[in-house]
């Protein structure tokens, strides 16, 4: 089941509703993700907990999530980092154990599997995003996809401006003295003269469609997602070839259960080996090679709003010394020329050369 949605963040608020997710639940998640991941947990009260990550996918790492589960966790939230898949088989096994739902923030992976199957059709549910930086896009849109009757019935409510929970049919069709008219429709009414909620409960919806218009072009970027992402994965090939042998410089490695596609390129600097810290080596590429360089993400549980819960640096440590040390994002788009990507890879043999020579 396929619900399209207005953004990924949308997706990501319909699968808290769905879940049901409620005040002082727990819910496990990554540091290394962009902040809106964890915005429909907070505007739940949700108890977030952060797990630490694999120094190389810069995805979660499955051997320090189990030893956050506790009575109160109830599902655990993966990021697919850059493109490239979490090692899912684990986080499967740890959410069997304990009886915890998945959902897959698959804002970097459309068109990426896992041992041969799509991303965000693992877990309980799978959050898309189309943004116009990502490797498709609807010029702003998300998908939210599950294989879950239940769960599809609920998204497809409640993000069409409909409200959702168990109904009971009436005995009389009636509302006050007006039975319900046989002669015109009006769909405002929908089963108001019909049915009640059972117990009055009921979720309530919100408008999270996506337009008609994004969704036809997105009929046609689809069309064109595998000749996209085969054009990163190109260029992120070449990059790696072209720097893997400069000293203090190390390429992420796809993993043998992954096929990466590369919505972000990421080296790692060693700043001991090359003998400067990491923002020199920034400054050099873009001051004096022109390269703009965004890096991605700072560690969300050192955010105000996280410390303001409790949070505190030493809590992920390999996310923390990633960020603040190695990790680097050279730029990455299909329509990158082979010009601009050897001159990227010029840049970092020059730059670790003059920062050695120093």
């Amino acid at each position: 089941h396929v619900q399209a949605t207005s953004s990924c963040t949308t997706a990501l608020f319909l699968a808290a509703q769905v879940l049901r997710l409620r005040p002082g639940d727990e819910v496990i998640t990554t540091p290394q993700t962009f902040w809106v991941t964890t915005w429909p947990l907070q505007a739940r009260g949700v108890v977030i907990k952060f797990a630490d990550i694999d120094p190389d996918s810069l995805n979660i790492d499955p051997a320090t999530i189990e030893p956050l589960v506790t009575e109160r966790t109830k599902s655990i939230w993966v990021v697919h980092y850059g493109g490239q898949a979490v090692d899912m088989d684990p986080v499967m096994e740890i959410a069997r154990r304990h009886g915890l739902t998945v959902v897959e923030d698959c804002a970097h992976t459309a068109g990426a599997s896992y041992k041969g199957r799509a991303l965000g059709t693992i877990g309980d549910i799978g959050c898309f995003s189309f943004h116009s930086l990502k490797n498709m896009t609807t010029g702003e849109g998300g998908a939210f996809v599950t294989r879950d009757d239940t769960y599809a019935e609920m998204a497809r409510a409640l993000g069409t401006i409909h409200n959702w929970g168990p109904m009971r049919e009436r005995d009389d069709p009636s509302i006050g003295p007006y039975r319900q008219p046989g002669y015109y429709r009006d769909a405002h009414v929908l089963r108001s003269y019909t049915h009640d909620y059972v117990d009055g409960r009921y979720l309530v919806g919100n408008n999270f469609r996506m337009s008609e218009l994004g969704a036809a072009l997105g009929i046609v970027q689809l069309g064109k997602l595998d000749r996209l992402n085969e054009r990163r994965r190109e260029i992120a090939h070449r990059l790696d070839e072209g720097i893997r042998d400069v000293p203090g410089i190390r390429v992420q490695s796809e993993k043998p259960y992954a096929r990466h596609v590369y919505h972000l390129y990421t080296l790692f600097y060693d700043p001991d080996t090359v003998g400067a810290p990491k923002d020199d080596f920034i400054r050099h590429l873009q001051e004096e090679e022109g390269i703009e360089i965004v890096i991605r993400y700072f560690p969300i549980h050192l955010l105000p709003e996280f410390r303001a819960m409790g949070h505190r640096y030493g809590q992920c440590p390999v996310a923390e010394r990633t960020y603040f040390e190695h990790q680097i994002q050279l730029p990455i788009y299909d329509h990158l020329t082979d010009e601009q990507v050897e001159h990227m890879i010029g840049a970092v043999h020059r730059g670790v050369a003059k920062l050695q020579a120093r």
